[in-house]
């Protein structure tokens, strides 16, 4: 029986990952505020998984701490995920801003 770590060398290099760095509360990470497109369902469905709650479908905001998409919430209900192992509470609080201008 083949270890784990073993079945890295039969991946190709595109299919290997590399270990993320963990984002801290005193990183000086870039937040991005955006809206949503198609090409981040895999990523919201992704944050769903892992905060355990489904974001209704609609207009959505996500934000990107460092280039990674930490949290997205929907526009009109105020509804967010957000990955659990990142500290997310500033960067939901400026989604929740964000939305509020938006619907205005």
């Amino acid at each position: 029986m083949l270890h784990p770590s073993a079945f890295t060398r039969f991946a190709s290099p595109s299919e290997r990952r590399v270990p993320r760095r963990q984002l801290g509360a005193d990183d000086e990470a870039v937040l991005v505020i955006r809206p949503a497109s198609p090409a981040d369902e895999s990523a919201i469905a992704r944050l769903s998984a892992l905060d355990e709650h489904e974001l209704p479908r609609g207009e959505r905001l996500i934000g990107e701490l460092g280039g990674r998409i930490v949290a997205a919430l929907d526009v009109r209900s105020g509804r967010a995920v957000a990955d659990p192992f990142v500290p997310t509470s500033g960067v939901l609080e400026l989604l929740g801003l964000r939305a509020a201008q938006v619907r205005r």
